[in-house]
């Protein structure tokens, strides 16, 4: 169980959805940003478990947050 997690009680009752903007005026104009080329080179087992972690700990606070919010972490609809 996560300490501090806890369900929102002011939550709004309608739901809430972020829209993108307009593009920027310039962006035509704009210079693609630089892309680094492939090395070609995969990531090491100890290189890709620095990186994402053991995974763990974020499926027991993915777990929880499902409990908290009425969700049965078990069932096999997302």
């Amino acid at each position: 169980m996560v300490p501090n997690l806890s369900v929102r009680e002011d939550a709004p009752e309608t739901e809430v959805r972020a829209e993108q903007g307009p593009a920027p005026a310039d962006l035509a104009g704009r210079a693609a940003p630089p892309v680094p080329t492939p090395s070609g080179e995969g990531l090491s087992a100890a290189e890709v478990a620095r990186l994402t972690g053991d995974g763990e700990e974020a499926a027991a606070a993915d777990r929880d947050l499902n409990r908290a919010e009425g969700v049965d972490p078990d069932s096999s609809e997302s």
